[in-house]
């Protein structure tokens, strides 16, 4: 049966892109320098359909001990860049809603039952299908917008702490 890995451990997807740089007369990049935009996204699923969700500049060395400070202490002090969301499990899909002050999130992902390069094993792997955005938290509605999803892979990376 499908499921997502609730047992000690935290889904990574790192993200880099190079950006092109505009260049007009208020540019103040020097000639030559590379632009590149890097963010992760964390996601701890939890056995009670809770999961915990960052996204952030911040790499896994820097993260992974704000989730563990999170876990010990109960509270979260918005700081840390941690929401608190649900998930549910239908099949090998997975369907995470996040609720932000300024917006309703959505993600759609698969289970990869092998895993990836990197996250070898059964369930070890999740892959992007959608990321969908909401004003009022209704994604049934037209007032749905839907993101371009990035091509990497969500990798689950075991820490006995989490």
């Amino acid at each position: 049966r499908p499921r997502v890995r609730t047992d000690g451990g935290i889904y990574i997807m790192k993200y880099a892109q190079i950006m092109k740089i505009q260049r007009d007369m208020w540019t103040e990049v020097p000639w030559g320098a590379i632009l590149e935009t890097v963010y992760y996204r964390y996601l701890i699923f939890r056995e009670d359909q809770t999961v915990l969700y960052s996204l952030t500049p911040l790499p896994p060395h820097e993260m992974i001990p704000k989730f563990v400070k999170m876990n010990l202490s109960g509270q979260n002090d918005n700081k840390n860049r941690i929401e608190v969301g649900k998930y549910e499990v239908n099949k090998f899909k997975v369907r995470v809603w996040v609720e932000h002050k300024w917006t309703h999130v959505c993600l759609e992902l698969d289970i990869l039952p092998h895993g990836v390069f990197g996250a070898e094993g059964k369930f070890c792997a999740l892959t992007f299908d959608k990321h969908l955005t909401s004003v009022n938290g209704n994604f049934e509605s037209r007032n749905v917008v839907e993101h371009a999803v990035p091509s990497e892979d969500f990798k689950f990376l075991r820490d006995r702490r989490l």
